[in-house]
């Protein structure tokens, strides 16, 4: 019988653990994953803030790099645990290639795609200026003055229906309507609005007889590509529209989806009477004043007390009371629900307007507070309609507020491509920039809207702030002051803005009269308390400050959602409190 001596140990087992983190060692694993966490985080640095920021490649970038990485580092891991421990400790040739690999692979990444974006954007750029329109203001020859609305009523008309067609680039109306009334060279029109082809025509009404003209024109050799003469009554004004626009769509031999040409075609109402009353609204809205705004509810009212189940009527509603609320002209708890329950009810008639996806979304961001709905509407809006440059604007300021700079400059840059001569868009680039603290661009941006309309009051008003932070507190003081006399010495956001660039100038005395001011206009119309908490703040009051902000809160006032980035809020940005009010408005 064998006998087992006592001295014949049975070797002992290493838990599976231990084993497994020895094989990990010599296999020289845990070094390769140390090397690749240092390493792939200073790739990752040099991608994102010398390619990105200071070369302006797009943020996508970033993730390619990154899955690279991860590409790389897992196949280096299966590679070395099946190729076993080194039995020398010694680095090996092929070692030596592993960063070479990396590195080229990396190079590549970053060609492919550079070379990838640049075809693309020609392309795009390509297809725009292929298929490019400007609707110049319908000439009103009726001998009526009464009858302009009427004329920019179909020109207008004609833009909105063009511009659901997704391969034309379509200028829109404030751009196209720059000329109205001026006698310019067709091609030398074309050039400023970078288009390839211009719309133009006249409109002669004449009690219920019509007579509309329509050429389209060439801008590189002045000809006539297409004209029409149209001899109907009044009640044929929507088959005139629809034939003028798939008239231009065949002309510019445009292929486009079923859907798009229902869009193209598509009528809000039957009755002529509530679309005549339509077109007078939005002829006051387009002057963009609280009077013509006013005056643009009235007929919007009346048009749907004739046909109540006008949609774009409802939209013309929801469009003025979001903007009463946006500029102060009304409480929020007034201007917002009205603009909210308008929208809604728009969209219930036809859920396919633009318009009113915009309204919904303006008021969500700004009102209700409820961000991923205002940024799911905002997209739903520009994909329905992407020439249209409000919905693009909008969701710009969105995405600034939130932090997302470089989108919102991309945001804000395609509505000016669609509107280049709006003092509404080129005044809101300047305030892209201002939030992303870019402020010789900011400045640049409103000095040029300035040159458009040197009586442009809110750029006035805007430029005041990023002077300010420039510390060119006398150029800040005295665009404030301006911007005071542009809007009748009374206005809040004005107001504010000079006791904000006192303060940072250090003249507290002004400032606390200019503070004293805006506490006695509170009196008797509305003022944003989130105007009042930054002057206090610059003063150095935080408790007033938080009071006020406080109050905004309490009044959902759409100035606080501006806070989290504007640089306005610097000075009680650090305090815990200011956390705590983001972290209630869902903005932390």
């Amino acid at each position: 019988m064998l006998k087992v001596s006592k001295t014949d140990s049975i070797p002992e087992k290493k838990p599976i653990s231990q084993s497994f983190f020895q094989k990990l060692k010599k296999r020289r694993i845990i070094e390769i994953l140390a090397a690749f966490i240092g390493g792939g985080w200073l790739i990752l640095e040099f991608v994102h803030w010398i390619l990105i920021d200071h070369y302006h490649l797009p943020e996508k970038l970033l993730d390619i790099v990154l899955v690279s990485l991860l590409g790389i580092l897992l196949s280096t891991l299966i590679w070395r645990w099946f190729r076993g421990e080194d039995k020398k400790r010694r680095l090996k040739p092929e070692f030596f290639l592993l960063p070479c690999v990396i590195l080229a692979t990396l190079f590549l990444d970053i060609f492919f795609f550079t070379r990838v974006e640049k075809k693309e954007g020609e392309e795009q750029a390509e297809r725009k200026w292929k298929n490019s329109v400007a609707v110049l203001p319908f000439a009103n020859i009726s001998g009526e003055e009464e009858q302009e609305y009427f004329c920019d009523g179909v020109t207008e008309e004609l833009i909105n229906a063009l511009s659901h067609i997704r391969d034309l680039k379509v200028v829109a109306r404030t751009s196209a309507f720059s000329f109205k009334g001026k006698e310019q060279d067709i091609r030398e029109i074309g050039r400023k609005l970078d288009v390839e082809t211009v719309l133009e025509g006249s409109v002669r009404k004449s009690g219920n007889n019509l007579r509309i003209t329509a050429q389209l024109v060439n801008v590189v050799d002045g000809y006539h590509l297409w004209s029409e003469r149209y001899d109907r009554q009044l009640t044929d004004i929507f088959a005139i529209q629809d034939e003028i626009a798939l008239a231009i769509a065949n002309r510019l031999k445009l292929e486009f989806l079923e859907e798009e040409k229902s869009q193209v075609v598509k009528r809000h109402t039957q009755s002529r009477e509530a679309h005549d009353l339509y077109l007078r609204g939005r002829f006051f809205w387009n002057k963009r004043t609280p009077e013509g705004m006013q005056k643009a509810l009235e007929y919007f009212h009346q048009a749907l007390a004739i046909d109540p189940a006008y949609a774009l009527s409802y939209s013309g509603i929801a469009d003025c009371y979001s903007q009463f609320g946006w500029y102060d002209l009304l409480p929020p708890h007034e201007a917002y629900p009205k603009a909210r329950a308008a929208a809604k009810k728009a969209l219930e008639t036809d859920d396919t307007l633009p318009e009113a996806w915009t309204s919904l979304a303006l008021i969500n961001d700004d009102y209700d507070w409820s961000f991923e709905e205002a940024e799911r509407n905002f997209r739903k809006a520009i994909k329905l309609n992407p020439n249209y440059p409000a919905a693009h604007h909008w969701y710009s300021m969105f995405l600034a507020k939130q932090g997302r700079q470089e989108q919102a400059i991309v945001e804000i840059q395609k509505a000016l491509e669609i509107d280049p001569f709006s003092l509404l868009l080129n005044n809101a680039v300047g305030g892209t920039y201002y939030s992303g603290r870019q402020y010789d661009l900011s400045i640049e941006a409103y000095k040029k809207t300035l040159e458009l309309d040197k009586n442009y009051a809110p750029a006035h008003i805007f430029l005041t702030l990023s002077c300010a932070e420039k510390g060119l507190y006398d150029e800040a003081i005295a665009s404030a002051q301006k911007g005071i006399e542009l809007t009748g010495g009374n206005y809040p956001l004005a107001i504010a803005f000079l006791g904000y660039a006192y303060a940072k100038a250090g003249r507290k005395e002004e400032a606390r009269q200019t503070l004293e001011k805006l506490l006695q206009i509170n009196k008797t119309m509305y003022c944003s308390p989130s105007l009042l908490a930054v002057i206090y703040g610059e003063l150095g009051d935080l408790d007033q400050s938080f009071l006020w902000t406080e109050k905004a809160y309490m009044e959902h006032d759409h100035w606080l959602t501006y806070l989290k980035v504007t640089p306005v809020a610097d000075s009680f940005r650090s305090d815990p409190r200011f956390a705590s009010l983001l972290k209630k408005i869902g903005m932390d």
